[in-house]
Order: structure tokens, then C-alpha cells, then sequence
């Protein structure tokens, strides 16, 4: 028996046709097309198009219109020679790019929309799927992921996060040299432009990722030193210095027993801890972090702050932003897995952005599908489903959404 097809590609590549033959003036692009590579991932075939070069915009926008890629990128690097192959192409330098998506987190959400069959026994979990099979002991599965508002509020919030620490610590020009970008999916991409970063290597990259995501933070070095218990406090310190106070001031103010547990505190050391934290968040605004070994030692420091930092630090994508030749997704343009719109965000604008309404691209019709299977799904103010082997009319956009996730397909 024929495997059932599901998706409709033809029907999405003409809807994506359509959105573009009509919108295309909208796409902007990055700067310095000439210098630019761009590339381009079809539905039929899933053939990726690269070394595609445009000398101005309007050539870039008829590209999009003429062949209606599923999905479309350009470097992050700029070249001599950018429709050249790579070895030929003579790179200039590079943007510095961070990508925060959420398919790398492990999130509670998930275990509601997610799930994963065993492609031996056909055993259906939810959430992430296990190294083996807990029936059959198989390592291969089908799995489908999907994103709910939960999803994309943390991908917003490490994105905060990281904006905030390329402001406040590297001194990034939040108006001129960052700009903010939704995906189109499951995260947000940023960016920073400067003559400063344009030059630096895969070695001064990874120095940056490890400061932004909190690697190799020691306590001693940030006035956590039982040598020295006087002056003031660390806050206005600025650095890490600061962001290791307010990490343990945010944890320890929201932490139980069972965190302390998780971390294999002995139960007298946390039990102080629990008695004297409000003493103890108080050292932490108005003195020096010295003190605060008055109510735990060197070790349960260490352990705490192991945890704590994550709330300060910002949970990127470590490859993208070592790599120097990254094709990152252009803004403006369909996101092949949702019919979505990867938008550009003023960075002023980050914490009101509702993707789940400013990022529908298609706002009018309907469609009727035969649906295998989808969680609840949230769009412009409703929600639809769950579904399960039914046949329903859906918005559009809906449709489209299901339709590229693969869930679905025309009746």
C-alpha cells in the first residue's frame, strides 16, 4: 500500500506565490546586497539553492515572487565574490548573529503539544522522545513538534535577556547597531552590525558566547571571597559581577525545598538558608557579597549559583554565532514550517510583540482539510483543536500552518 502524502505542497507553494506576487514590495532585506550570498530551500525536492547573488532589492523581490521558496536566507558574512563557491568567494567579514530557538529547550508546554512514535512497535509518547523505545527498545521516531504561546514567551525572554547584556555589557547601540527578529517559528534572531565585530574570529565569538550564556563563572571573582568581608554592595558593579548578585537574589527569593533537594543540599544547610533569607536578600542589595558566607559555605555557593546564573544568562545557539559563512533566515520573508512571517522588531517593541497576530501573513478565506493530528492551536485571538483524524474547515492561515507542518491535507 502507497504511504498516505500529507501536506499539499503544490496548494502551499501557490498560496506562498500569491502572498508574494502581492507583498513582495514589503520584503526589505539586509544591507549591502552586492556583498551578500543568498539562499533558497524549494518545496519540491527540498533542494537548497545557494551562491545566489542580487545587485539590488527589486531583483531580490522578484526572485521571491518568480519561484515562491518554502524557505529563504542570506549570509551573515559578506563576500568579494558571493555568487562564487565557497572556497572562491573571499570573505570580508561578518555580522555578529545570535539564534535563540526553543526546539533546544525542554519546557513543560511541551509534554502537552509535542509527541513521538516508535517507527518499530508504533508506541506514541509526548514531549521529547527518549534515547529507546520503552516497549520495543528501538532508537528511531517519528516526531512532531509543535509551538504554543509558552513556547515563544521564553524564546522572548532569553532573547530579553541576551539584548540586554549585549547594551548593558558590550555597549551594542540598541537603535543603530541591533536590530531584533522573529523567525517565523520557534525563536528570535539577533543581530548587531559594527566595524568593531565585522572582523572578529571564531575564537573572540566563542569568548563572547560564553560570557553571554554565564560559562565558567566563578565566585571567587565576583566578590563571593571569604577574604575580604567589607565595602559595598556588588549591584551597580556593572558585568557579571553584578548579574551573579541579582541571579542569586532571584533564585534564592523563589527557591523551595525541593530545588534544594534537586541540588543535594545537606538538609541543615538549607534549612538556614530558609531561615535567614530575608536577611540574606538583603546582604546581597546593600553589602558586599562577601558576607554572604555567614549563612553557607564555599560548596553550596558553587551549587546555587550553578542554577541561579541561567536566570542572567541568555540561551543561545553556541554554532550560529561561532560560525563565520552562517546563512541566516532573511526578515520579511514565509517560513516554510508555519506560513508565518519572519518580522523585524523594533527592540523597544520586543515585549509587547504577539507573534501569534502580528506574524499571520495569510488573513483572509477559508480551507477544508482532513486532519491527522494537531495539539490546540493559537491564532489572531482563537484557538483550534485539537484535532484527530477529522475533517474541519479552518481559517487560512490555519490551514497553511497545518498544511506545512505536514498534519494535513486537502479533501
Amino acid at each position: 500500500m502507497a504511504e498516505e502524502v500529507w501536506g499539499d505542497e503544490d496548494f502551499v507553494t501557490s498560496q506562498f506565490k500569491r502572498y508574494y506576487t502581492k507583498n513582495a514590495y514589503r520584503v526589505r532585506g539586509p544591507s549591502d546586497y552586492p556583498h551578500r550570498e543568498f539562499g533558497f530551500l524549494s518545496f519540491s525536492g527540498k533542494r537548497m539553492y545557494r551562491h545566489v547573488g542580487f545587485d539590488d532589492l527589486q531583483s531580490l523581490r522578484t526572485y521571491l515572487m518568480d519561484n515562491a521558496p518554502s524557505h529563504s536566507y542570506y549570509s551573515a558574512a559578506y563576500y568579494e565574490y558571493p555568487r562564487a563557491t565557497m572556497d572562491k568567494k573571499n570573505w570580508l567579514g561578518a555580522d555578529l548573529v545570535f539564534d535563540i530557538d526553543v526546539d533546544h529547550f525542554y519546557l513543560p508546554c511541551q509534554e502537552r503539544h509535542d509527541r513521538w512514535t516508535c517507527r518499530q512497535c508504533g508506541k506514541i509518547g509526548a514531549g521529547h522522545s527518549p534515547e529507546t523505545c520503552p516497549k520495543c527498545h528501538n532508537a528511531s521516531f517519528n516526531e512532531e513538534s509543535w509551538l504554543c504561546r509558552d513556547c515563544l514567551e521564553t524564546g522572548k525572554n532569553e532573547t530579553q535577556k541576551l539584548v540586554d547584556i549585549l547594551v548593558q555589557d558590550f555597549g551594542v547601540n540598541p537603535k543603530s547597531e541591533l536590530t531584533v527578529n522573529f523567525s517565523g517559528h520557534r525563536g528570535y534572531h539577533v543581530h548587531v552590525k559594527n566595524p568593531k565585530v565585522k572582523q572578529l574570529g571564531q575564537v573572540a565569538r566563542r569568548e563572547m558566547v560564553d560570557y553571554i550564556m554565564g560559562v565558567g563563572i566563578e565566585a571567587q571573582f565576583h566578590g563571593f571571597t571569604s577574604r575580604n568581608v567589607g565595602g559595598g554592595s556588588a549591584i551597580g558593579s556593572g558585568g557579571w559581577r553584578t548579574r551573579t548578585v541579582k541571579a542569586l537574589y532571584e533564585y534564592l527569593s523563589r527557591m523551595s525545598e525541593t530545588d534544594a533537594k534537586a541540588l543535594k543540599l545537606r538538609k541543615p544547610s538549607y534549612e538556614k538558608l530558609f531561615e535567614n533569607r530575608d536577611e540574606l536578600l538583603k546582604l546581597l542589595m546593600d553589602r558586599h557579597p562577601s558576607g554572604i558566607f555567614r549563612y553557607m559555605s564555599e560548596k553550596t555557593l558553587e551549587k546555587l549559583l550553578s542554577v541561579a546564573v541561567k536566570g542572567q544568562a541568555s540561551e543561545i545557539d553556541t554554532v550560529v554565532t561561532t560560525d563565520l559563512k552562517r546563512l541566516i533566515r532573511l526578515h520579511d520573508a514565509l517560513h516554510g514550517k508555519t506560513g508565518w512571517l519572519t518580522q523585524k522588531i523594533p527592540e523597544d517593541q520586543l515585549t509587547d510583540y504577539d507573534p501569534f497576530e502580528e506574524a499571520i501573513a495569510f488573513r483572509d478565506g477559508e480551507v477544508k482539510l482532513n486532519i491527522k493530528h494537531t495539539p490546540m492551536i493559537e491564532m489572531m485571538g482563537k484557538t483550534y483543536g485539537p484535532y484527530d483524524s477529522e475533517v474541519v474547515s479552518v481559517p487560512l492561515a490555519v490551514g497553511i500552518f497545518i498544511l506545512c507542518r505536514k498534519a494535513g491535507r486537502l479533501t
